[in-house]
């Protein structure tokens, strides 16, 4: 009994402390190179470890790689040197890799950096779709949680489908070219109809997985609308793509007159080259700084009676009559061009269902300075 309970002991002390024992690896491995970025992988590859420097059972490698805001790890064999791994997009990326054995991870190698490209966004979180007639609705989404690179709108699709919601009929699709507006109106529907609304986010490197929701619309019965609110923006424009997704850098060896390649900043995937354009014409320092664009979105009370349409109306401060726009039927918004900024104006927006209609509160808009002018 004793023999047999001693030679257990010296066994297990072997398995500990012997040839089997785990330490800590000596080394990082060396070389580590990127090889090559393609849509969501970057390949990377780095010199085989030296099997005494691991100090225990070899397991494989660990590549880490990590941004400012997260980071991933991933676990190879012992006999992977090459391997593709995820980025993450739009941002400065950097890359270790490590030894493991048994028990212990080695240090890391030194970091290899990166700026990675855009890839295609996440699909906006949530979309809601609300009843304005029995031929018209308004959809509301929120901005997708990333973005992956730069936002230049969303794309509207409204999808006409059979009895159970199986087989598209038919389809249509927009672009909305502005990456802060999250609704949009879709008119022109029937009652009854079985609809599938969707909406994706759109990037430089391209479009998102589309979110969807489904909807038939009933009879309507207008009433008085609920007061409307409303915002505005002056100063409006909308993306531009080339000139958000396109730039071309200048490599070292192009300053030294050296003949090289084409060298693209990683961050920007749109290689279309800019156009000559015709000059506009002069302006005058008044119509450059005061005369803009002034988006008007209408933002209808969905949890009430929202309306069916709208119309604005705007005034001068101090003056008698109003400025009334043609009712706008087809969007959720109003866009007046030669807005003349650097005036104080009283806006009010009028929603209407039929031959009710309602005003909302007065919006004051603050005039913009301009030093030359006021």
């Amino acid at each position: 009994m004793f023999v047999t309970v001693l030679f257990l002991l010296l066994q297990f002390c072997a398995s500990v402390f012997g040839a089997h024992r785990e330490l800590l690896p000596s080394k990082a491995p060396s070389n580590l190179t990127l090889l090559e970025i393609n849509q969501g992988q970057v390949l990377i590859q780095w010199d085989p470890i030296e099997p005494d420097t691991v100090r225990g059972s070899f397991k494989g490698y660990l590549v880490r790689t990590w941004n400012h805001a997260g980071s991933l790890v991933y676990a190879f064999p012992p006999d992977v040197t090459r391997a593709s791994i995820d980025f993450f997009p739009f941002s400065k990326n950097f890359i270790t890799v490590s030894v493991r054995n048994e028990k212990y991870v080695g240090p890391p190698s030194e970091a290899i950096s990166f700026d990675a490209p855009q890839r295609e966004p996440q699909s906006p979180q949530t979309l809601h779709i609300f009843t304005l007639s029995n031929k018209s609705v308004l959809i509301r989404w929120s901005k997708p949680s990333q973005p992956n690179g730069i936002l230049l709108g969303y794309r509207i699709y409204c999808r006409e489908m059979n009895d159970t919601f199986g087989e598209i009929k038919r389809e249509t699709s927009h672009l909305i070219n502005d990456p802060d507006k999250f609704q949009a109106k879709l008119t022109g529907l029937e009652e009854g109809v079985k609809y599938q609304i969707g909406v994706s986010a759109v990037n430089c490197a391209g479009e998102s997985d589309v979110t969807k929701a489904g909807i038939v619309l009933g009879p309507h019965t207008p009433v008085e609308p609920f007061p409307s609110r409303f915002v505005y923006k002056t100063n409006y424009t909308t993306p531009k793509r080339d000139e958000k997704c396109y730039k071309t850098l200048t490599s070292p060896a192009e300053e030294e007159d050296e003949e090289v390649d084409d060298y693209y900043d990683y961050l920007l995937y749109n290689h279309t080259n800019y156009k000559e354009t015709t000059p506009s014409p002069v302006k005058t320092d008044y119509e450059q700084n005061c005369l803009v664009d002034c988006l008007v979105l209408w933002m209808p009370d969905v949890s009430n009676n929202p309306g069916e349409y709208f119309y604005l109306k705007y005034r001068v401060r101090g003056e008698t009559d109003y400025t009334v726009t043609e009712p706008e039927t087809s969007e959720d918004f109003i866009l007046l061009r030669n807005f003349d900024a650097c005036k104080k104006y009283e806006m009010v927006i009028v929603a209407v269902d039929g031959e009710f209609s309602t005003e909302s509160g007065t919006v004051f808009t603050p005039p913009k300075l301009y030093s030359n002018i006021l």
